[in-house]
């Protein structure tokens, strides 16, 4: 099997070279040659022997892209358009979902990094300070000190395990990220559904499409939805706003579904960094609210031991003054 990384890295050439080739008049073949000077890539040599030998560009690319660029390109080809523009569209769109989700996950790893060392130090100052109020003998051990102090870090890689699980493997089903992920997947599906639509692809193979690569209730939205159009937006309840919605079926009514489909997608896309700067401030807050449990927990036994000998300190100065 392909390596993943040069598979991507092979799709990022063959988008490049398809659009450079357009604007600088230049064949692919001859492009996929002098960037091989450099690579040496056998699956490079593979593409551009396959173009030159009169195969079609969707067969020369299936093993690289994903199916529905394969699609996309073969309807293309098929209504002799230009490839270029359809895989200069598909690499705007992958760009900036890609930024998106590289942004969303510094948000994310930020927070998890500073948690660990939050853990770690507060961990070694609750066996501190355990250790050095108890040598005292003026105090008692809270009765559940020795096993916060046994189990301190498990019970916080256990609350992180829960927090990566809930926000990243399973995004649709936590309240405030399931609102980020359905904003990343009306992009990908409404854009990927344009382009669809360019290449003529019937509304059955997009729906399909979308079925097959998506999950949760958008999953079983395409699922369950008659093939249609009327299905079509039915489906995208799921992913849009009220608002959207109306729009959209107002726009089915009057015979302007496409083109208002296709205004919906590009206003997606180019706000798409819009919306991901707009929720660093909630990232922010989950980030210190992550932060603060084992703070907390360090907390709790600390000043209730620091309380108890603030009380025994000052008995015993009354009863000394007395």
């Amino acid at each position: 099997m392909l390596e993943l990384n040069k598979k991507k890295k092979i799709q990022k050439i063959i988008y490049d070279i398809e659009i450079k080739s357009a604007y600088a008049n230049i064949s692919v073949e001859e492009l996929y040659d002098k960037i091989n000077e450099y690579l040496g890539w056998e699956e490079i040599d593979e593409i551009s022997e396959d173009i030159r030998s009169g195969m079609k560009k969707s067969e020369a690319y299936e093993p690289y892209l994903p199916y529905e660029v394969i699609s996309i390109i073969e309807n293309t080809e098929d209504r002799s358009l230009p490839v270029y523009k359809i895989l200069e569209e598909l690499k705007n769109i992958s760009d900036a979902i890609d930024k998106a989700k590289s942004k969303l996950a510094q948000m994310i790893i930020m927070p998890v990094l500073t948690f660990l060392v939050t853990v770690l130090l507060a961990d070694y100052v609750l066996h501190k300070i355990a250790t050095t109020l108890l040598a005292t003998k003026l105090i008692k051990s809270p009765f559940y000190l020795p096993f916060l102090m046994k189990f301190f870090i498990p019970i916080n890689l256990t609350i992180l395990g829960l927090f990566i699980f809930f926000v990243v493997i399973k995004p649709e089903h936590t309240p405030i990220v399931k609102n980020i992920f359905k904003e990343l997947e009306s992009v990908r599906i409404l854009n990927t559904t344009r382009l669809f639509y360019m290449a003529n692809i019937p509304i059955e193979s997009i729906m399909l499409y979308i079925e097959e690569t998506s999950k949760g209730n958008i999953k079983e939205a395409f699922m369950s939805a008659d093939p249609n159009l009327e299905g079509f937006l039915d489906a995208l309840e799921t992913l849009l706003d009220p608002i959207s919605i109306a729009g959209l079926e107002s726009a089915f009514n009057t015979g302007r579904f496409k083109e208002d489909l296709f205004s919906l997608a590009e206003k997606k896309l180019r706000d798409l960094n819009l919306f991901v700067e707009s929720i660093a401030a909630t990232a922010n807050i989950s980030a210190l609210g992550l932060i603060a449990i084992p703070l907390i927990l360090l907390i709790i036994p600390y000043f209730q031991m620091a309380f108890e000998l603030i009380h025994k300190v000052s008995m015993y100065i009354t009863n000394v003054g007395g």
